[in-house]
């Protein structure tokens, strides 16, 4: 191998580093590869565990974008609020769960440390960035000291926030606008670190190249990750520990920076509900998933819970993010809503269908044997 190689070897194996993400299963990749549409992406269920997994973002950032959507991690209802969701997207299964319950009346605190929602000095549940733990915990503390008949009304409001679409396009635009030039001169820095520094190291040799490569990459480095500092400033005011963290590492990593526009659009409109981010980000396109999102509201796997206020908290939570996604549908006059209740094409020889999955049986089944918990319909009754 020569010293190209070698040179080109490391300063890869460093880059891809970068291109991974840690990703939980309430959340959702849109993701945009080799210059096409926008496609989406669930954690990796060979590379991760009950929690979420591993997924790998384009590697040519000037290529595509990256942004990420978060189900709420648990379910709130005017009684309280429950570690616990229904959602299982992505045929990942559903993520680790505590069904720990907590009323309004015994919250004293609620505060958010990192990506991690406390309340009353206890961890309660691991949310999907800083930022929704941030307002999660504002939230709650904002509810907490409201009385009991003015809740409901709240949280309504605050799902139908999520599913404001003006908002969503002015967050969208902006991220654009701000990450535009970034993305480019994070380009140009690749073509530099990853095209020019192996020639010059494979023609003049590692020992004398070495030098003018690694002065190179500090000067790209520094003007990068002053540029998503500001940026960052704009977006996430205050993320302070965050923006630090990233723009130190930008300069002792200088691959690293190469990444600096996914650092800044990954979770920028993760505020907003993933229904309306695929209405956005995949346009005519988001039909399957919006589909499948609503059957997984109407027909959820089988679930442990047994608690009864644990359980009237889950159903209330669920029934809201249901109406709000179908005022919304609505408003936009989709059909998605509409098309989950019509019957799949049979087959000829099935009697009954899976409402979630819509595979089709010949013998009538109790349950769908992929999806537990959920009964089988009939044709015939349907």
């Amino acid at each position: 191998m020569t010293e190209g190689q070698t040179l080109f070897l490391i300063l890869s194996l460093l880059y891809l580093s970068e291109c991974v993400v840690w990703m939980g299963k309430r959340t959702v990749l849109f993701s945009a590869r080799w210059g096409s549409g926008y496609r989406i992406f669930f954690a990796s269920e060979r590379f991760g565990n009950n929690r979420g997994g591993l997924v790998l973002l384009n590697p040519l950032s000037p290529l595509g974008g990256n942004f990420l959507g978060h189900w709420i991690p648990l379910s709130i209802s005017p009684d309280g609020v429950c570690a616990f969701t229904l959602q299982t997207i992505g045929d990942t299964g559903r993520p680790f769960q505590t069904g720990k319950v907590l009323r309004f009346e015994e919250i004293s605190d609620s505060k958010a440390d990192g990506k991690y929602l406390w309340l009353n000095e206890s961890r309660f549940v691991k949310c999907g960035d800083a930022e929704q733990a941030a307002s999660l915990a504002e939230w709650i503390q904002q509810l907490s000291s409201k009385s009991a008949e003015n809740r409901e009304a709240a949280i309504r409001r605050t799902w139908a926030a999520q599913f404001s679409k003006e908002d969503a396009l002015k967050c969208h635009d902006r991220v654009r606008s701000l990450e535009a030039g970034i993305r480019w001169n994070c380009f140009i820095f690749f073509i530099l670190l990853y095209g020019v520094a192996p020639i010059m190291a494979n023609t003049y040799g590692l020992i004398r190249s070495i030098i003018p490569v690694a002065i190179v990459m500090l000067i790209c480095a520094l003007f990068i990750s002053v540029s998503y500092f500001y940026a960052h400033k704009v977006l996430y005011h205050s993320l302070s520990n965050d923006r630090l963290v990233n723009f130190v590492k930008m300069i002792l990593c200088p691959p690293a920076a190469i990444r600096a526009a996914d650092l800044l659009t990954l979770h920028a409109m993760s505020r907003f509900h993933p229904v309306l981010l695929a209405n956005i980000i995949l346009g005519s396109h988001n039909e399957a998933f919006t589909r499948a999102v609503i059957k997984d509201m109407h027909y959820p796997i089988r679930h442990d819970l047994t608690d009864p206020v644990a359980l009237s908290i889950v159903s209330w939570h669920s029934a809201c993010e249901i109406n709000a996604c179908k005022n919304f549908l609505e408003a936009e006059d989709s059909t998605a809503f509409r098309d989950f209740l019509v019957l799949p094409d049979r087959d000829g020889v099935s009697s009954a269908y899976c409402p979630r999955c819509s595979c089709q049986f010949e013998n009538r089944l109790d349950e769908c044997p992929d999806c537990p918990g959920v009964k089988l319909l009939l044709f015939s009754d349907s």
